[in-house]
Order: C-alpha cells, then structure tokens, then sequence
C-alpha cells in the first residue's frame, strides 16, 4: 500500500475547452480566406454542443459499452479538420461540410444502432447545421458525404512525390 498511487484530472472547463480547440483551429487556418476563418467559433461550439449532447442521449450499456465519449473524439474531428488544405476547402461551406464529415466519422461510425445512428445522422448533426450555419445548411447537409486523398492517386505509382489532398469527393459517380 506504500507505493500506491491516486492521481485525479478534471476534465477542463467548458471555457477552457473552447479556448483549446479554437486555437488548434485557428492555427491550422491561418492561410484561408477569412470567410473560412470566420468558422472557427462556430465550429469548435457546435462541435462541443454535438459531444456534450452524444454524452448526454447516448449513455454506455452493456451492449453499447463502447460508447463513451471523451475530449479524444473532439481531437479527432479536429484531426480530420487539420488535414485541409487551402486550395481544397476555400468557402464556408466546403469548411463546415468538412467539420460534418469528420463528426460521421468519429462519433456515428462507431453507433451500432440504426436509432442511435439516426440520432445523431438526421436529428443532431443537422439541427446543429441549422442552428450555427443557416446560410449554407442545404449545401452541408447534402449526401452522399466522401471525402478522402485518393482521387488524384495513382496506384501504379507507390513511390509517387504528389500530396495526397483531403479533399470532398462529390457523389459516388466522381469517384
């Protein structure tokens, strides 16, 4: 019992959290049009707005044990959000479609319920649209949602120098 340890971490302030990840943003950013940039704040209260409500409306069971919700799944979308590039993602919506994307990704891809799916696919992720992008809510909600960095690749070609670009793929017929 002498060299037992206890440590205790309290999750950061709502403020602190925001603070947090609108620098991260802000940062990765800083060479796109200022209409892009003007998304940061939005983006970073609806993504906590989406992980706050995802903590709330969908609790761990015994089959759903995997459903916990932590700041890691926020550095996820913010991952996925780091990967733009200017010359890809240039209007607000091509940014906010973006930020829906990696929110599909990191916290529907893991629902195992087609109810708990369509929560948070219909109901959460376009009220949130609505609520914090109204002008451009049509065009982000659209579907199919693709993006990846394969478009341009060329598989014959492993060794190739080019970037691959995160970029939106469009409809399934583009790909």
């Amino acid at each position: 019992m002498s060299l037992y340890n206890t440590f205790n971490i309290t999750n950061p302030s709502a403020d602190a959290t925001q603070h947090i990840y609108n620098s991260i943003l802000k940062k990765s950013l800083v060479e796109f049009p200022e209409e892009v940039q003007n998304c940061i704040e939005p983006i970073t209260m609806a993504t906590i707005k989406l992980y706050n409500d995802c903590k709330e409306r969908l609790p761990r069971t015994p089959t759903k044990f995997h459903y916990t919700f932590n700041l890691r799944d926020l550095s996820r979308i913010y991952e996925g959000l780091y990967l733009s590039t200017p010359d890809k993602i240039s209007t607000k919506a091509s940014i906010v479609r973006l930020w829906r994307n990696e929110c599909l990704r990191v916290i529907a891809d893991r629902l195992i319920d087609a109810a708990d799916r369509n929560l948070v696919e219909n109901e959460m992720l376009p009220t949130l649209v609505k609520q914090y992008f109204k002008d451009v809510d049509e065009e982000v909600n659209a579907n199919p949602i693709l993006f990846g960095d394969f478009r341009l690749s060329d598989p014959e070609d492993v060794d190739s120098e080019d970037p691959r670009l995160y970029e939106d793929l469009g409809s399934y017929e583009l790909i």
